[in-house]
């Protein structure tokens, strides 16, 4: 089955030299984005995908939704160093502590290079990037353990050692009614399906990856040096490849019958658990004062969670929190300064509260 996926793939190799690498590139680039407003450590978090209202707010507001979680092994230390890098080669400059601008030298760098190396297409951390990463658990254990089955053969070391892969993978199996021949042939022919599905991607960016029976797929840094290409870009079109298929499986799943048992059905909402939680009780009814008593959480928790709830959930209405009136002003307000930050809005409109702001950028802010 792997040595059959192989031939479809198209071998393109990226050698062109850049000034910076990619993960460089994307910093300079958030920056940009970010216009100043917000310290380097919220690209730190942002990057991380931590899980906190800020962080959260900040990602849909300067339109930096596909890096989140895209990177959990970037250090601090890493981006202090390619900060001090940037500002070096003066593509950015310091307005106050921490707080950085890019120049005209680096604008200009910036729309070189984006030229050269694009963000990939189907990036979008914030929404597929959980489901993703168990998405290719479950898959690369998947063909592994099928190819093998198909062979008859038993002995080999599984490329996923964590215990819910493994477990899921036996379930898998039991709850699965196919011969072993019969699940491999259906397996594939969905891969192929799905791998041929949109001439903008490159298949051999995931092939390569897969293991088979004597056959091994590349690590992250092994298929970086085979495209000869720069190991975070390479890294960020992996994600992208992933962020597309899965994004192409849920909508169209009765196409991908095998492969959509691979996403994990439990999510509803990219939301925390906690923010879940909270929406529950208050589809129930209850009122930021009874989710308050029954949780025992503080009202500045509630808020973020109503706050998470506007970013993400179209259909939730912040009336009952902030008057139609007063959402008008802070739009306006937020127009007039364009800008996002909170102490700056409310400077214009000084009957509205944090919180009435936060909530009126998480809903809007994006339009404005």
């Amino acid at each position: 089955m792997l040595q059959n996926l192989q031939i479809l793939t198209k071998k393109k190799l990226h050698g062109d030299k850049m000034n910076l690498t990619f993960n460089q590139l994307m910093i300079l680039y958030c920056l940009h984005k970010l216009q100043g407003e917000r310290t380097i450590y919220s690209i730190y978090h942002l990057i991380q995908g931590k899980k906190s209202s800020q962080t959260i707010q900040d990602a849909h507001l300067f339109h930096l939704t596909p890096f989140f979680q895209t990177d959990t092994n970037m250090s601090r230390l890493s981006l202090e160093k390619t900060v001090t890098i940037l500002s070096k080669e003066q593509l950015i400059v310091e307005k106050t502590d921490l707080h950085y601008a890019v120049t005209s030298k680096g604008e200009q760098e910036l729309s070189k290079m984006l030229a050269e190396t694009p963000i990939p297409i189907h990036l979008n951390g914030w929404k597929y990037q959980r489901t993703a990463a168990l998405f290719w658990e479950r898959l690369s254990l998947a063909v592994q353990v099928i190819s093998h089955l198909k062979k008859r053969e038993s002995k080999y070391i599984p490329v996923q050692r964590k215990a819910e892969p493994l477990l899921w993978m036996r379930q898998f199996l039991k709850q699965n009614r196919l011969s072993r021949d019969a699940l491999g042939l259906q397996l594939y022919q969905e891969l192929v399906s799905l791998l041929e599905s949109d001439s903008s991607i490159e298949p051999d960016y995931i092939v390569i990856r897969l293991s088979g029976y004597q056959s091994f797929g590349l690590t992250e840094s092994q298929a970086a040096k085979h495209f000869r290409m720069d190991l975070s870009y390479y890294h960020y079109l992996f994600l992208s490849m992933l962020h597309y298929i899965t994004g192409y499986i849920e909508k169209n799943p009765s196409q991908f019958p095998i492969l959509h048992a691979f996403l994990d059905k439990q999510q509803k909402h990219n939301l925390t658990n906690s923010t879940e939680k909270t929406y529950a009780l208050l589809k129930q009814g209850n009122s930021v004062t009874d989710i308050m008593t029954i949780r025992g959480l503080k009202k500045s928790t509630i808020e973020d969670h109503l706050v998470e709830l506007a970013l993400n959930i179209e259909e939730f209405s912040i009336n009952p929190y902030v008057s139609i009136e007063k959402q008008e002003l802070i739009k306006k307000a937020a127009k007039e300064r364009q800008t996002k930050q909170l102490k700056q809005i409310r400077s214009l409109v000084s009957n509205a509260d944090y919180f009435e702001i936060r909530l009126v950028l998480a809903k809007y802010g994006e339009e404005l």
